[in-house]
Order: C-alpha cells, then structure tokens, then sequence
C-alpha cells in the first residue's frame, strides 16, 4: 500500500511540470500567433473605443474561455463610458477568474494584468498626401497580452494548485490614462479590499543589453523581495532583476495607489516607444515564452501563502508632502489634468528637452559607459521642477548630467485637481547609448 502511495504522490508532483511542460515550442507558437493577431494592420492600431478594439476584445474572451478561464465580463468585452478633461473615453476591458480551491482563501485574488490598447493611427502628409500611419503597438503591449494568455492557460490546467483566486484582466484605454484599470477599480470590480496582489505585464518583448527583463515593486516590499529571491532559486529559465522602485506609468500604479502589492514586470522603453516602428519582428519570443513561466510560478506562490503580503506604504507616490509637511503630491494618474511640457507628456519632455540637451560625458564616451538612468522628480502647483532624485544610476557623470538638464527645465503647466493647481512626481528614463547614428544630440 505505501508503495502504491509513494507512485501516487509522485505522478501527482509531476504531472504539473509534465502541464506546462507540455511543448515549450507550442508556447512559443502561441505566443507569435497572439501577437500577429493584435499587430495585424487589418486592428488599426487597436485604439481605445474603435471599432477593431471591439473585435480584439471578442477575441480576447474567445482565448481566455477556450483555456477554461470563467469569464466575467461579457463577450463584448466590459464596456464603459468615463469622462476625463472634457472628452469622453469609451474602451472596454475582458476579464476572467480561475477560481482557488481552498474555501477559507477563494475570496482573496491575484491580479494578472496586461492593457491590449493602444495608440491607433495617425495620417502623415507626404508628398502633398495624406498616408495613414498604423501604430502596430507589438511590445506596447502585445507582448504583455500574449504572455498573461499563456499564464491563464497554465494557471487553468492546473488549478487544483491554487489556494486563491487569480483573476486575468485585460484592460482597455491605458494608453489615455490607465482608465480601464481604473474603471475595474472604482466602478466594476466590488471587492478591491480582497485583492491581495496585482501582477502586470507591459512592454515584456524587447531583449538585449539595454533591455533586460525587469520587475519593479514601486516600493521595497520586503516580503515580494523574499518571494523573487527564492524563485530565482528556482530551476527557471529567466530571472527578472528586482527593482524596488518603479518605472513608468501603467496600470499598476492604480493598484498601488489602493495599498495593493504590485509588481510591474517590463524589459523596458526603447526608441520604438511610441512609433511605428514597434513591429512584431522585433521581439524575443522564446524570453515571453520564458516570462510566462516565471509568472505562473509567482501567481502560485502568491496565491497559495498563509497571510497576505503586507500592504505597500505609498509613499513614493500618492501621500509624499514636501519637507514643511504642507503639500501634498499626487500622480499623474490621479489628478484630472496631468502636467505637461509642450502640450505633451513625460516623452515630449524626454524628446524635445532632456535629449536635445543633455550632454555626454567625454569620459564616458571614452569608456563606453551606456546605461538608462531612471529618474524622478516633482512638478510643483507653479510648473516649476524640483526635488529631483536619481532613482537608479549608471555612472556618477552621467547621473549628473541628468540631474542638470531637468534642473534647468523651463516651466511645465502644472497638474490639476478640481480646477486647482497641484503638484505631481513624475518618473522617466533616460537612455545612454553609444551609436555611430544617434537619435538624440550628443552635446560635446
């Protein structure tokens, strides 16, 4: 009898691997199937409210059901209506739930999240012509798509694992101010305060030197920290770097924002960002392919502790006050009108200021130094920058060469709250990189 047991217990611990396991190069099949699907020019672009982000979404559900995900939105997709600066934002977003085993911790969830949106088009003159420009959006976000609907696929076949529930949400409109996310948040979603981990995949495509896998925890949570050491003990094929900071804005910030654990998973902003030039053919899909593995091993660890992870502090973001204790700084994402350079965003800022005249150290041209340095700093209710923080550096130069440029910012039209004007800490990188062509000057 102990000997049919001992068998027993052993097909049971295998049978996981042999799951996931099941072809490796099928994954990847998948995973290049998903993103020609979102990136083919027939989508548009998939802006948010259109009518082929409608039909991505449908085909958004049809994945998630067919991988035996519960859905909870509607085919359609969950649409929703929300009025931001005057304009009104139409998007929809697909959600589903693998539903935990364990009846004491099935009403507690683990997030996984990718936004499917993106930028759409645009018409560019050319030769006295107008010329429709697709922004095809592959790494933005594509990549995050096609690697959480492998995980939902893992995390279904072997649900008997999880002791929580794991919801798959794929929101819409993140490109117009993370709105999807905060629809689920604040109007669909009724039981936030059990949402004990958000999981978001966005821009996981890109590879290389300047583009290794990341996860950022907007803060040093101390027990996500201990969950990523001890899987990168783990016989995984990938091992994000762990950051305990964060990066860019997306929809995890809003999950933050509510004393939620994140951890934004990212390989990163590149020259692409943004362009048309965000194409398909540029991805690492075997490194997608190795990311949905890690996640799935995350989502289960997550799911399957004893307690909840301790709730994230918040105050690199929504509640830092100055050194007087007297004003409060919020988020781009939580105030109605965001502040902006030029009547842009943090990438205007980065393209028509910071890289036309940041200067590149002759010391380190001479050395080869390139890195990103990640940055943050607040845009006072005057418009004015200030505070500005080396959130992680590269070279003691270059970080200062940083530090001067956005010092010496001309004035931002500031944030605003209620028709008041308030201040915001923004967070962008900027990239050093040693080409023979480059696209920003390099001031000697």
């Amino acid at each position: 009898m102990k000997r049919v047991l001992a068998v027993l217990y052993f097909l049971l611990f295998l049978i996981p691997t042999a799951v996931f396991g099941q072809n490796l190069d099928s994954i990847e099949i998948s995973i290049r199937e998903n993103v020609a699907y979102l990136t083919d020019p027939a989508r548009l672009g998939r802006g948010a409210g259109s009518p082929q982000e409608l039909k991505v979404a449908r085909y958004l559900y049809g994945k998630l059901a067919d991988a035996g995900v519960t859905m909870l939105s509607p085919q359609d997709g969950e649409d929703f209506y929300i009025a931001v600066q005057g304009d009104t934002i139409h998007s929809r977003n697909v959600i589903g739930i693998v539903g935990g085993y364990d009846p004491q911790l099935r009403d507690e969830y683990v997030v996984v999240g990718a936004h499917y949106d993106h930028l759409g088009t645009s018409v560019l003159k050319k030769d006295g012509k107008d010329q429709l420009q697709i922004y095809y959006g592959a790494d933005d976000n594509a990549s995050g798509v096609a690697t959480l609907l492998e995980v939902a696929k893992q995390v279904s076949a072997q649900n008997y694992l999880f002791r929580r529930s794991v919801i798959f949400a794929l929101f819409g409109a993140e490109e117009l101010g993370m709105v999807g996310s905060w629809y689920f948040l604040n109007r669909s979603f009724q039981e936030v305060d059990n949402i004990v981990a958000m999981i978001n995949l966005d821009m996981v495509g890109r590879s290389g030197r300047d583009n290794r896998m990341q996860v950022y925890t907007a803060d040093a949570n101390v027990e996500l920290m201990e969950i990523i050491n001890g899987l990168s003990g783990r016989a995984l094929s990938i091992a994000p770097q762990y950051t305990p900071t964060d990066y860019f804005p997306s929809d995890h910030r809003l999950f933050y924002e509510k004393g939620i654990p994140v951890a934004l998973f990212t390989s990163g902003v590149h020259r692409d960002y943004h362009t048309v030039r965000d194409t398909p053919d540029k991805l690492d899909y075997k490194q997608m392919e190795r990311l949905s593995e890690y996640v799935f091993a995350m989502t289960e660890v997550i799911a399957n502790r004893e307690g909840r992870i301790k709730a994230a502090s918040r105050h690199n973001l929504e509640d830092t006050k100055d050194n007087k204790g007297e004003e409060r700084i919020y988020t781009q994402s939580t105030v109605d009108q965001k502040a902006t350079f030029l009547h842009g965003d943090e990438v205007q800022f980065l393209n028509k200021w910071v890289y036309e005249y940041i200067k590149y150290p002759d010391s380190a041209v001479r050395n080869g130094i390139e890195g990103r340095v990640v940055v943050e700093f607040v845009v006072d209710s005057k418009g004015k920058v200030k505070d500005i923080e080396i959130v992680r550096g590269v070279d003691e130069e270059l970080d200062a060469q940083v530090e001067k440029v956005i010092l010496a910012s001309p004035k931002w039209k500031p944030a605003r709250i209620a028709g008041r004007e308030v201040s915001v800490r923004i967070s962008i990188p900027v990239e050093f990189k040693l080409t023979k062509s480059p696209t920003f000057k390099i001031k000697k």
